[in-house]
């Protein structure tokens, strides 16, 4: 199974903080035959209990930088919105070699599950956990403790 912070250094949360700038790229739209994905029942997951914000409603910002290799940077830059601790909003505002189904798909994942981590999307995984560690940084979300969680719920890929 490939989990979203084994395949991220050690020393993620520094990694986070030192992020670099990029250019925006553009997004297509998924064809009509993407199916409807299922919304969690809210009572069965608190994210925002991993937080570290004091409030829960605002518009927050988070960035994350993957490097793939000499030449490519993931590059994922958004706003997170909350209202009374639920995630109502993802808005992408820089997605450098960000494949669009990931940037289409995970952020509707994240609002309709509330929670983190959610399943990748097939032939976009860095850019599938990289938009979930920016909406982390963004909600100050412990990632350790998350990557615990996966450990145990055994989240997998799809």
């Amino acid at each position: 199974m490939y989990r979203i912070f084994s395949a991220l250094p050690g020393l993620l949360i520094l990694a986070l903080i030192a992020c670099g700038g990029g250019q925006d790229t553009e997004r297509t739209a998924l064809p009509e035959s993407e199916p409807e994905l299922q919304q969690a029942p809210a009572d069965t997951f608190d994210l925002m209990s991993y937080s570290a914000l004091d409030t829960n409603s605002g518009v927050f910002y988070g960035e994350y930088d993957e490097r793939v290799n000499d030449e490519i940077t993931v590059v994922v830059r958004l706003e997170v919105t909350l209202e009374d601790g639920r995630i109502t909003g993802i808005t992408l505002r820089d997605t450098t070699w960000v494949h669009p189904r990931a940037a289409e798909i995970i952020p509707q994942r994240i609002i309709e599950q509330q929670r983190l981590p959610v399943d990748v999307v097939s032939g976009a995984s860095v850019a599938s956990w990289s938009i979930m560690t920016a909406t982390a940084v963004a909600l100050e979300i412990d990632l350790t403790v998350l990557d615990e969680l996966d450990d145990e719920t055994g989240t997998t890929d799809n």
